[in-house]
């Protein structure tokens, strides 16, 4: 592997600026106590699922759904970039799959079709050069594959050192952004979902909704704003040849490390307070809050359920039930659960069968699946999917893409939503979407945008 140290840099935008002229770069963006941030471009193939199916680029390609691709993916780039399952240099990523799968891709065998939009419903790609920020030694580090070439090498490391040149594609909204569900559809729904409940279909529903606006320019130029604004744990942006993806993601799905499992599911959310006092007052509820602790422990037991499937009999645990973490715009109740993964469990069985998360599903998963493509009007697309990375040595993280953006052919896109119970309003809900994205929106927009406090 070739390896080299870079000027540190406090945040990754500098490097991030300079790839963008290359292939496909990826930013995975770690905030909130995360150390690493990591940043690759030029991909040596991809795999892009559409509704007519896969198209691939630069290797053979494979039959199956997302999980068995990424997984033949993942096998043919370490072949061919002959990368080994050994640490180098305790950097979180060396070579592997990078890539989202949507909401709308299909997964464990049994659960409901999905509808897609405009956006491919999946897209894999397998990286071998990027860069490494490492926050806790202040470090950055320029790596890529033992098969580039010497003079591609001191070719890399000429682009990845050159300065940005100056952005002329400022983003600019044409229109604020709208919401797709009117307030009239939005609390009929709630009340159907109340319906349900009621006769015993189910116990609790994520129901979401999808804003838009017509745009102009790069949606990057506005990703700095974002980051300082959302603090988030899971952020990402990924320049594709359709368009861009910017997450800010504060949910992790799945992550695996030397054969522990951990997921991190989020149910509880209250808006920020405007001074240290209202904030505290808003905390403190939250964590006083019997229906959102109610929430979330239902999606507990559901992804204990998820994990199991793949873990080492009575290895599932609960560390953490409910914690109070604060982000920029929201406090979230979040909840840790641990397993050991059973050595005969592939990777892309463990991400294929706890798919997709059940905290933007809901409990039971399969029914609650059916009750949101029957009720919502818009498709979710690449929201509520997840981003990941799969390195060579076997190490996963991914995030449920909640608290994304994408833009595409002038039209910006995003969506917001929270988990459905009987003691849910559908005032209290909506104002929550607006918890979760107003502010995201407002800054794009330049501008206070209505109160959709109703």
């Amino acid at each position: 592997m070739h390896l080299a140290a870079l000027p540190w840099h406090e945040h990754p935008l500098r490097y991030t600026e300079a790839l963008l002229s290359q292939r496909w770069p990826l930013l995975l963006d770690s905030q909130a106590d995360g150390r690493w941030q990591i940043i690759v471009a030029n991909p040596r193939a991809t795999a892009v699922l559409t509704t007519s199916g896969w198209q691939f680029d630069g290797w053979p390609g494979a039959d199956g759904d997302s999980f068995a691709v990424m997984s033949a993916l993942q096998a043919w780039g370490n072949a061919a970039s002959q990368a080994h399952a050994t640490a180098d240099h305790e950097l979180p990523f060396t070579a592997g799959v990078m890539g989202y799968v949507g909401y709308a891709a299909a997964s464990e065998k049994g659960l409901p079709g999905r509808r897609a939009d405009d956006w491919p419903l999946a897209t894999l790609a397998y990286y071998d050069q990027g860069i490494a920020l490492d926050s806790a030694t202040e470090q950055a580090w320029l790596w890529a594959s033992a098969t580039m070439s010497a003079p591609d090498w001191q070719a890399w490391q000429a682009i990845c050192q050159q300065p940005p040149a100056p952005s002329t594609l400022g983003f600019t909204l044409h229109e604020p952004f709208h919401a797709l569900t009117n307030t009239q559809r939005y609390a009929d729904d709630i009340a159907r979902i109340h319906e349900l409940i009621r006769a015993g279909d189910c116990y609790q529903v994520n129901y979401t909704q999808a804003y838009e606006a017509p745009y102009s320019g790069r949606l990057w130029s506005r990703y700095g704003e974002l980051r300082g604004l959302a603090r988030a744990p899971y952020g990402a942006y990924w320049a594709l040849p359709w368009g861009e993806l910017l997450s800010l993601s504060p949910e992790q799905f799945i992550g695996i490390e030397k054969r522990t499992l951990t997921t991190r599911p989020i149910k509880g959310t209250r808006a920020r307070g405007g001074n240290a006092a209202e904030d505290h007052a808003e905390a403190s509820a939250l964590s006083a809050s019997a229906k959102d602790m109610a929430e979330n422990i239902m999606i507990t037991d559901l992804l204990r359920n998820d994990l199991s499937k793949h873990a080492r009999t009575g290895s599932v645990r609960v560390p953490e039930l409910c914690a109070l973490k604060s982000f920029g715009q929201v406090h979230h109740l979040v909840t840790t659960i641990t397993a050991t993964l059973q050595d005969s469990a592939s990777i892309a069985d463990v991400l294929r069968d706890a798919f997709p998360g059940g905290s933007i599903t809901g409990a039971p998963k399969k029914r609650v699946m059916e009750i949101i493509e029957a009720l919502e009007p818009s498709a979710r697309g690449v929201y509520c999917g997840m981003l990941f990375y799969w390195d060579v040595q076997g190490r996963v993280d991914s995030s449920i893409t909640i608290r994304t953006l994408v833009a595409q052919a002038g039209v910006v896109r995003t969506w917001a939503g929270g988990g459905i119970t009987l003691d849910s309003t559908w005032q209290s809900e909506y104002a929550e979407c607006w918890s979760k994205m107003g502010a995201v929106m407002e800054t794009l927009s330049h501008q206070k945008l209505p109160s959709q406090n109703t």
